[in-house]
């Protein structure tokens, strides 16, 4: 798209231990979302349970089915608390500059589950994150991007085979830019899960991402298939992984996972958005800490480009893949619910 300056920045980083540096600390929201995560792990109540476990459990008497007990893989994050640096990469500006550049950051989120009928919950949260961009560019120098945003889902059962679901998340993020002001970014899809059995469900959707800098939607299509409690496939696209779990108490992984590598900036630099369509190779690996707080640690090759659809100019967007010196790390927390042994 004219006027963009697209990463792939593959704008990627160094921090060894993956700790966010006191130059690259978090700004007061991420700091409130941190903190609104660790009381989210803390017990209360007279019985000693966490609003996690009572949530849980108001959700195991629905009609609601989020996963068949087939498998030693936990259940999805529900929050995360985390760091992550990118390798040093190189991008090309509107103008034919080649720069190089390296990207630290931390980000942190917490969904709160609302069960509305027996069939019918929402979901919504606040996401936010700081990334530091140190170039060796004169002309673009080094900047700070902070960002917030809060997502709303909508979840329904149909029927026991069927499940429905749509969110949307408004974005806004603010660099350090000269001249820069906030740019709003908006996030949404819709998506629709088929359980044909209790090891093997069939998924379709579509996920769509609209802002100033570039607007496109990706296909969600495939299945997931546990082969035995130990192994599971996912193969949905565009992240794909395979995962094992040898015990309820760890998890590896490998495979694709959306990159936080790759950015939109204006050609006024000062609009800057996070492409989604780029992701993020790697192996992981997990290992819970108590009953529904994890440690997690991964480590690959950032910021490739996925296939997508550029609803600016209506075409089909190529496949590219750069193995561009781009690897990355990254540690976080992630609270998972679901009991532990």
């Amino acid at each position: 798209m004219a006027g963009v300056m697209r990463s792939p920045i593959n704008i990627p980083a160094r921090d060894a231990n993956c700790l966010v540096s006191a130059k690259a600390r978090p700004p007061g929201t991420v700091r409130c979302v941190a903190i609104a995560f660790l009381v989210s792990c803390s017990p209360c109540g007279a019985e000693g349970q966490s609003f996690i476990e009572h949530t849980v459990k108001a959700f195991e008497n629905s009609d609601i089915i989020f996963q068949r007990g087939v498998s030693n893989a936990p259940f999805i994050p529900i929050g995360f608390l985390g760091a992550r640096a990118y390798s040093e990469s190189t991008f090309e500006t509107p103008a034919g500059e080649s720069v190089t550049s390296t990207q630290q950051g931390g980000s942190a989120m917490g969904v709160v589950p609302f069960l509305l009928t027996d069939s019918d919950a929402l979901f919504t949260g606040v996401y936010a994150s700081t990334n530091r961009f140190d170039t060796d560019s004169s002309e673009i120098g080094d900047f700070r991007v902070s960002s917030i945003g809060l997502p709303l889902a909508l979840f329904r059962q149909v029927n026991p085979q069927w499940q429905a679901a749509a969110f949307v998340m408004p974005f806004a993020h603010y660099s350090d830019l000269e001249n820069a002001e906030w740019s709003l970014q908006t996030m949404g899809g819709a998506f629709a899960r088929y359980t044909q059995n209790e090891r093997l469900w069939w998924a379709f959707g579509l996920f769509a991402d609209h802002s100033d800098a570039d607007s496109y939607v990706l296909p969600y299509l495939g299945a997931s298939w546990v082969v035995n409690p130990r192994w599971t496939i996912s193969a949905i696209m565009p992240w794909p992984s395979v995962m094992y779990a040898p015990s309820t108490d760890w998890l590896f992984s490998f495979g694709a996972s959306p990159s936080g590598a790759s950015w939109s900036l204006g050609q006024n630099q000062g609009d800057v958005a996070v492409n989604l369509d780029s992701w993020d190779l790697g192996f992981t690996v997990e290992r819970r800490l108590t009953q529904n707080l994890w440690i997690s640690a991964r480590t690959g090759i950032g910021g490739l480009r996925n296939l997508r659809f550029d609803t600016d100019d209506n075409e089909l967007g190529e496949t590219q893949v750069s193995f561009d010196s781009n690897g990355f790390i990254s540690i976080s927390l992630r609270l998972r619910p679901g009991a532990g042994r």
